[in-house]
């Protein structure tokens, strides 16, 4: 995706704790072609105090998505693994017997990172079980829960199209995606069919891909050229030219909506919600102030932050982490639901105050005993969006390593390593053989970054703390070498 700038990486690593790299690790690496500077390892037993094996573990380095493990691991710890967040609806004009509401009907934005279509089906039949069918005016969503800088969804790679560069929004809606599905029959006499996913109001798929019956399925996408058009009506139309190989059978592609305005798409995704569940509305959606003395007419509650935390880890879900990031800034006590009934004081940057309160908690709970600060040396820990979607965003091995070693600790530790990807059968980490079955672990990756970290079990019995990562233009080529540690710490060689 990216090559990153402001990350030094620095002379050759001065080996720690083991005195010298493993031979047959030395050998994996080598096979690499990569520098060794390039390379920070940190493995520790995690009942001990010391490293077993550290590699330039001071080295700052961006680690991609290993930093969802500060977001995630420090939100189970402050809120709890059952905080919620509750988005109230309050009406704004008398609702009559027949179901009509005269007047619009609000909506106070919470930031629930886990809003998708599903869950706003049911949030809105909840509506309908209420006795509401027609609302006469509009629906107006206050978003003032968070104050953030502009996000421009092609700043970090230039693919604005691309499903993790959607920004953050207080009332976003399946994550500010779609998905187009992909099948080689079905489709009219020589063409795929093609549908999106959630429905839009409003959209129109112009397919005009044809099927192409001859070689492999390859880079598909490539081969399809997207446009989307505007009426004066206001219907989207998303054309489809190019070809699609028969070979490729059942595809899906996620796609964040092409427009800088987060409402548009909440929006039609809402309307089409609303209208399937045979709901009215005379008026428009737009963005609006919560009213002074409204009182909420029904809520609705996300799923417990256990349930949000294992899809942030499991999936990697980049917008996801974002929000709970934010959520952070705003530092809610343990237990407490975010209810927005009532607004929250005036923050002027909701980004910035959670940069500084996630650092403050990480760089206070790494804290040791004998007087260790590893996340509180220059560059040892630097946070941006909480995603590890970031230029700027990483950490040392060593800080990083201490805090999985704090999550061990952690009361919450049962809910936090569930939700990481099983070495060998799920999430990100289904392609890590080496450990397979024996290892919780969130890894990461970027265009000059490849990264894992979590808690790996030996056949002894032993658990490791295990943090490694290289930054290199050619980072790809060190999956071989993470694996080769990996299937060594297993074995309890440390």
């Amino acid at each position: 995706m990216c090559h990153g700038t402001g990350w030094a990486q620095g002379t050759a690593p001065t080996l720690q704790g083991s005195g010298e790299l493993p031979v047959t690790l030395i050998q994996a690496w080598q096979s690499t072609g990569l520098p060794l500077s390039s390379l920070s390892v940190w493995v520790q037993d995690v009942n001990e105090s010391g490293p077993l094996l550290s590699v330039a573990a001071d080295q700052p380095r961006r680690m991609a998505s290993v930093m969802k493990l500060i977001t995630t691991g420090m939100a189970l710890r402050t809120l709890g693994p059952a905080h919620t967040w509750t988005t109230p609806a309050a009406l704004g004009g008398p609702l009559d017997a027949q179901g009509v509401l005269h007047g619009p009907l609000f909506i106070r934005a919470s930031g629930d990172p886990s809003l998708d279509a599903t869950r706003l089906r049911d949030a809105l039949q909840s509506w309908r079980d209420a006795g509401l069918r027609e609302i006469r005016g509009d629906l107006v969503v206050d978003k003032s829960l968070w104050r953030l800088p502009p996000h421009d969804p092609s700043a970090f790679d230039g693919e604005p199209l691309k499903a993790y560069n959607a920004g953050p929004d207080p009332w976003l809606i399946a994550h500010g995606a779609i998905t187009l599905r992909w099948r080689a029959d079905g489709g009219s006499p020589g063409q795929p069919l093609v549908w999106a996913t959630p429905c839009l109001h409003g959209l129109t798929l112009d397919n005009q891909v044809r099927l192409w019956p001859q070689g492999p399925c390859g880079d598909w996408r490539a081969g399809i050229v997207q446009s989307v058009f505007t009426t004066p009506e206001g219907t989207r139309t998303w054309r489809l030219q190019g070809r699609y190989p028969v070979a490729c059978g059942t595809q899906n592609w996620p796609l964040r909506w092409p427009t800088q305005d987060a409402l548009e798409h909440s929006a039609r995704v809402w309307a089409a919600t609303w209208a399937s569940l045979g709901g009215d509305m005379t008026g428009g959606v737009r963005e609006g102030p919560w009213p002074a003395q409204a009182t909420p007419w029904v809520s609705w509650a996300s799923p417990a932050l256990a349930e949000v935390v294992r899809d942030i880890n499991k999936f990697s879900n980049n917008v996801m982490a974002r929000h709970l990031f934010l959520t952070l800034g705003q530092a809610p006590e343990r237990g407490a639901a975010t209810d927005v009934s009532t607004p929250p004081p005036p923050i002027l940057d909701t980004l910035s105050q959670a940069r500084a309160v996630v650092t403050g908690h990480v760089q206070a709970a790494t804290r040791q005993a004998d007087g260790g600060r590893p996340c509180e040396v220059p560059g040892a820990l630097q946070m941006d969006n909480g995603s590890g979607l970031s230029r700027t965003e990483g950490a040392s091995a060593r800080c990083m390593g201490r805090w999985v070693q704090v999550m061990w600790q952690d009361p919450f530790m049962p809910e936090w390593l569930a939700s990481l990807p099983v070495a060998g059968l799920d999430g990100t980490a289904r392609r890590m053989t080496a450990a397979a079955g024996r290892a919780h672990l969130k890894t990461g990756s970027l265009d000059d970054v490849v990264s894992v970290a979590g808690i790996v079990q030996g056949v002894s019995g032993r658990r490791y703390a295990l943090v490694a990562v290289v930054n290199d233009p050619q980072a790809e080529r060190a999956r071989g070498a993470l694996q080769a540690l990996l299937q060594w710490v297993t074995e309890d060689h440390p």
